[in-house]
């Protein structure tokens, strides 16, 4: 690096930088929200920042606004989201400092990601994925029907830069993603800031090694040390390894050591837990004074620097003058952006074509699979089990990964954080991933992911970041699968506000639903009961229906009426309605028996978003209602919806709403007597429906 207008440049966005630090800390009443700044390492992202061109991706991590300035983003854009301004282009006001999503021309893509320690290396690695799997798939001849995006059409190969702080790495899910990049041999750089603090903790309290030194355990994963707060060497370090891995296409991981010269955030600061002869060891290693005495040696003129620093404190005071004036989010705009528009709006394609043969649940979700991937390249499929091998525990991807081939369906490790938050990078680089975990009682691992960066992804981004994914979910109890087996944890989910949740009790249902799924720009949990799949558990055998065509889809949010009771004993107030989903609407049917014409029964059949207008209407039709759940009964949705209908229905209730669920024990028993009697049965549906019609 011998360029001094390089040099000049990344010394005028340092000064920049330190005066946007000295005046935040000036003004902190006006600076209220918490925030952290780059000082100490501002060297090693400006050499980052220059290293990328437009068509590749980067992560930045809360404490990365000098890379920001480094992509081009001048200070007053940053201070927007430092303020929470309407005007803020990355959140609209929703976001904390330095935490940017970016979509459009002259800089790198920058998907959203959490605050959540470590979290963005995930999706992240998902956007390497996408990039192989795109240069794969047109390594043959293109399939009809791809658009193939921008990115792929440079003169060079795309790669991604995820940036992290050294004390993220300690994290599991971070662990995962290094696996899989090294497994799958992905095209991206980890940059680790290593200033020695995770927050008033150090280094040497929290773990056994850095980085560097961690990343030798990964097999594949090449890796270099560099003094971060040398921007010369940093420069030359980023050039070299950028250049590798667009030659290679091989994970890299950047360790940069670096000082940490301001406070952890605004709210955390430095004199709570930092001694003086500590800082100013730090001190010593500023990256600014470094530069300008570089540029000096070089032959630059001490008034040309007094210049630089003068025209970028004052153009950051122009700037922080002109934010703070800036007008403030409206408030009738807080909702916007939860969930992308979806396109599917109403039911299509035929449900029961004439002369279709009956399949199973299972064979549904196939069929629907199948026909999705044969129309759009874009789709793919992955998860433990899912490959060629075996075809998932249940079969229910047999014969896929021979049809479209293994770099479109394949087998993960044991990594359900990484299965679920991979989606997130995958579905930014144009690619629709269906994903799957074995069993809802193995979705927790997932959570984070799907709590902090998934659902929160469109909100945050204002809406630039809708993640499309699919997350196929085997769910319920039957015949002695045991604690671990039969969970389950719809109320959890839906807990999680931005994401969608589906649970068809037909084959024709989850063919519809699946289809309505995939188009959906947002992410969609298919909670799929295992004891549907195949209509084994008696009373289930309506499981099975005719095989709907291939265009039939069923729009999220749509209920639908399974069973009607007869009009005389609705007028004459003998009748009852049953809501529920899954596996209750066969206990609810059989149940109905020893009621004949006196029952009607409701499948929800998407809980999030929920037909609410079908089920109020039914309620006040009848005046009794019972909300039926397989889950545990206490705090439950199921206990939730029924407290809704009470309020929204009060005055057409002939008496309380009643629900039946599961008793309120922490598992599944092993021993089906036990299964049994923790679960709802058709015998206890029938004495709670005979006991709402006796009043």
């Amino acid at each position: 690096m011998h360029s001094s207008s390089s040099l000049l440049q990344a010394y005028e966005l340092m000064c920049q930088a330190h005066s946007m630090a000295a005046i935040y800390e000036a003004n902190r009443n006006v600076c209220k929200y918490v925030h952290s700044t780059s000082r100490g390492h501002e060297a090693i992202q400006l050499a980052a920042a220059f290293s990328l061109q437009p068509h590749d991706f980067v992560s930045p991590y809360y404490r990365d606004e000098s890379l920001l300035l480094g992509l081009g983003f001048t200070p007053y854009e940053l201070m927007l989201q430092l303020l929470a301004k309407a005007d803020d282009a990355f959140s609209g006001g929703r976001e904390y400092y330095s935490h940017p999503s970016y979509q459009g021309k002259g800089k790198p893509l920058i998907i959203h990601q959490s605050s959540a320690t470590g979290m963005q290396v995930i999706p992240t690695t998902g956007l390497a994925q996408a990039i192989q799997y795109w240069e794969t798939l047109l390594k043959g001849s293109q399939p009809p029907g791809v658009g193939v995006p921008g990115f792929m059409n440079a003169a060079t190969p795309p790669i991604v830069i995820c940036s992290m702080g050294d004390a993220s790495v300690t994290e599991g899910e971070v662990s995962e993603a290094f696996q899989f990049a090294v497994l799958k041999q992905l095209p991206i750089i980890y940059l680790v800031q290593d200033n020695n603090w995770g927050i008033s903790v150090t280094a040497a309290e929290a773990r056994a090694m850095n980085a560097f030194e961690y990343a030798a355990g990964f097999k594949g994963m090449g890796r270099v040390q560099v003094d971060g707060s040398d921007f010369e060497a940093s420069f030359n370090v980023m050039k070299e390894v950028v250049t590798t891995v667009r030659q290679t296409r091989k994970p890299f991981l950047v360790h940069a050591q670096v000082p940490l010269l301001g406070h952890h955030t605004s709210g955390v600061r430095r004199e709570f837990y930092r001694d003086e002869a500590e800082l100013a060891s730090h001190l010593q290693h500023d990256p600014r004074p470094k530069l300008r005495a570089r540029l000096l040696a070089a032959g630059i003129s001490e008034e040309e620097l007094i210049s630089i620093e003068e025209r970028a404190s004052k153009r950051v005071a122009d700037d922080f003058a002109k934010a703070v004036a800036a007008p403030e989010p409206a408030i009738e705009k807080v909702s916007d952006h939860v969930f992308a528009p979806t396109p599917v709006v109403e039911e299509k394609g035929e449900r029961a074509p004439a002369g279709a043969a009956k399949i199973m649940m299972v064979d549904a979700a196939l069929f629907a699979i199948k026909e999705i991937m044969q129309k759009h390249p874009e789709a793919l499929l992955y998860g433990q089990d899912v490959g060629k091998r075996l075809g998932g525990v249940f079969r229910e991807a047999a014969t896929l990964a021979d049809l479209f081939g293994e770099h479109r369906v394949f087998n993960t490790a044991i990594q359900e954080a990484y299965v679920v938050g991979s989606t997130a990078g995958m579905s930014a680089a144009g690619l629709r991933p269906i994903v799957e975990v074995q069993f809802a009682d193995y979705i927790y691992p997932g959570f984070n992911q799907l709590v902090t960066e998934l659902s929160k992804s469109c909100y945050l981004s204002n809406g630039k970041f809708p993640v499309s994914m699919i997350l196929r979910v085997p769910t319920g109890a039957y015949g002695g699968g045991g604690p671990y087996h039969s969970g389950s944890v719809e109320t959890t989910l839906l807990s999680i506000k931005g994401i969608k949740v589906v649970y068809p009790s037909t084959a024709a249902d989850m063919k519809g639903l699946m289809k309505a799924a995939y188009y959906d720009p947002n992410p969609v949990v298919m909670l799929e009961h295992k004891g549907l799949y195949w209509s084994k558990v008696p009373g289930t055998e309506e499981a099975r229906t005719p095989e709907p065509d291939a265009d039939y889809i069923v729009p999220l949010g749509k209920g639908r009426i399974v069973q009607s009771a007869k009009e005389h004993h609705i007028q004459s107030g003998e009748s009852a309605v049953v809501i529920t989903y899954g596996m209750g609407v066969y206990w609810a049917k059989e149940a109905s028996l020893s009621l004949p014409g006196k029952i009607e029964i409701v499948d929800l059949r998407t809980l999030f978003p929920l037909d609410e207008e079908l089920v109020y209407e039914r309620v006040r039709a009848h005046g009794k209602c019972l909300v039926l759940t397989e889950e545990q009964q206490l705090n439950s949705f199921a206990e939730a919806l029924a407290g809704r209908i009470g309020k929204n229905c009060f005055t057409s209730l002939d008496q309380p709403v009643e629900v039946l669920g599961a008793l309120n024990l922490p598992a599944v028993p092993m021993n089906m007597e036990l299964e049994k009697a923790m679960l709802p049965t058709a015998q206890k549906v029938s004495r709670v429906l005979d006991q709402l019609l006796r009043g």
